[in-house]
C-alpha cells in the first residue's frame, strides 16, 4: 500500500510519499518547506502568514513529485486537525483536487496520531511491542497516550473528540489509543520558546537552549522547582510549564533589582538547570505512567523528542529500571523507542502517510 501525504498544521509545508510491504514502513520521498525564518523576527507562528506561505509553497513542492507518482499511490493522506485552522485549509483543499484530478480517495488525519506512530516509521510494525506509554511533547501539545491491542470492536475507528480535536479515545487500525495526561497551560516547547527569548535567544527555542545547556553546569544559585502535579478527578496525568517558565522570569527579575548582570556562564548556567528541571519532569510523568500499565514499550514523540539531553536521560533510566527489574525478576525489559531520525519528530508528511496506511490497510 502506498499514499501521497500532505501536512500543513503550523508553519511546516510538508509533502511525502510512504509504503507498506507488509512489514516496513518506508519512506520513498520527503520533501519540505520550513518557514522558520518567516516567523523568527515575530518570535513565534503568525497564522496568517503561516497559511499564506502555505499556499505559496505546496505548488511548488508537488512539482518535485512527478505525477507518475501520485498516480501509483492508492489513496492521499491529509493533515485534518488540531492546527492552525487557516493552514489546514490550503492542505486540504489541495488533497480534494489532487484527489479528484487523478481519481483517488482521500484520507483525513489526526495530526497528534502522526506524531504517536512517527516511531513507525523506517522500523518494522513488529517493533512496536504492545502496550505502550507514549509522550508527545512539542510547542503546541504535551501529552500521554497508552496504546494497546484493539480487538474486533462495532466502534473500530469512531472515536470520541475532546476539545481542540485531541483525542481521548479513538482506534486506529488495530491499535487502540487513550489519552492518560496533558498540561494544563504551556507544553514543554512552548516554555524552551519562552526561557530562550527572556535569555536572549531567537525562536525556535528549543535548539537553543540545549546548544547553551551544554556549555552549563550546576550552580546553586539557579535551581527551579520541579512541577509535578497530583492526577486530575479522572485518574490522569498533568503537566504545567507555565510555572517552570515564571521561575526563570523571577530569577531574572530579581537579579536585576539587585543591579547584577547576567555573564555569558550565568545564561549557560539557567538554560542547563532549566533544561535539566523541564527533562526531568517530562521523564517522571512517563515513567511512573508505564509502571502503572505494566507497558512493554515507553515511546517519545514531538519537536521535543529531538532533544538530545531527553533522549540521554530517559534511556539511563530506563536501562536502570531494567537492571532492577532483572535482579528481582518481575518483569521483561521494556523497550525505548523514538523517532529514527529527528526529521521525523518535527511536523512531517511521513507520519501522516504512516497514519493513512494504518487506518486503511489494517481497517480494510
Amino acid at each position: 500500500m502506498k499514499t501521497l501525504a500532505i501536512e500543513t498544521s503550523c508553519d511546516d509545508t510538508s509533502l511525502g510519499i510512504i509504503s507498506y510491504d507488509g512489514e516496513t514502513f518506508q519512506v520513498d520521498k520527503l520533501i519540505a518547506y520550513s518557514q522558520i525564518k518567516e516567523h523568527q523576527p515575530f518570535g513565534g507562528v503568525l497564522p496568517e502568514i503561516a497559511s499564506r506561505l502555505h499556499s505559496e509553497k505546496i505548488i511548488r513542492l508537488l512539482q518535485e513529485i512527478w505525477f507518475e507518482e501520485i498516480e501509483k499511490v492508492d489513496f492521499i493522506s491529509v493533515t485534518a486537525h488540531p492546527g492552525l485552522p487557516g493552514s489546514l485549509v490550503v492542505g486540504k483543499s489541495t488533497a480534494q483536487l489532487l484527489g479528484a484530478r487523478f481519481q483517488k480517495p482521500v484520507k483525513e488525519i489526526n495530526h497528534i496520531h502522526g506524531h504517536i506512530f512517527s516511531i513507525l516509521l523506517e522500523r518494522k510494525k513488529s517493533d512496536l511491542q504492545l502496550p505502550m506509554v507514549m509522550l508527545t511533547a512539542s510547542g503546541g501539545h504535551n501529552d500521554l497516550y497508552l496504546v494497546t491491542k484493539q480487538e474486533n470492536s462495532p466502534d473500530r475507528g469512531r472515536g470520541s473528540e475532546a476539545e481542540e480535536g485531541v483525542i481521548n479515545t479513538q482506534t486506529i487500525g488495530e491499535y487502540r489509543i487513550q489519552k492518560i495526561g496533558y498540561t494544563l497551560d504551556d507544553a514543554s516547547g512552548e516554555a524552551f520558546d519562552k526561557v530562550s527569548k527572556m535569555l536572549g535567544g531567537p525562536y525556535p527555542g528549543g535548539p537553543r537552549i540545549s546548544q547553551q545547556a551544554l556549555q552549563g553546569k550546576p550552580n546553586p544559585e539557579f535551581h527551579f522547582k520541579r512541577i509535578l502535579l497530583p492526577k486530575d478527578q479522572q485518574g490522569n496525568y498533568l503537566f504545567s510549564f507555565s510555572g517552570m517558565k515564571s521561575q526563570v522570569a523571577f530569577l531574572l527579575d530579581k537579579r536585576k533589582k539587585e543591579g547584577k548582570t547576567l555573564s555569558q556562564q550565568d545564561i549557560a548556567d539557567i538554560a542547563y538547570e532549566f533544561q535539566e528541571a523541564t527533562i526531568e519532569t517530562l521523564a517522571n510523568r512517563l515513567l511512573k505512567a508505564s509502571k502503572e500499565h505494566g507497558t512493554k514499550t515507553i515511546a517519545l514523540a514531538g519537536g521535543v523528542s529531538a532533544n538530545n539531553r531527553l533522549v540521554e536521560y530517559l534511556s539511563q533510566e530506563i536501562e536502570t529500571h531494567n537492571q532492577e527489574e532483572y535482579i528481582k525478576e518481575h518483569n521483561e525489559e521494556v523497550a525505548f523507542l523514538y523517532p529514527t531520525k529527528k526529521v521525523y519528530s518535527t511536523d512531517n508528511g511521513a507520519m501522516i502517510g504512516l497514519v493513512g496506511i494504518l487506518t486503511n490497510y489494517f481497517n480494510s
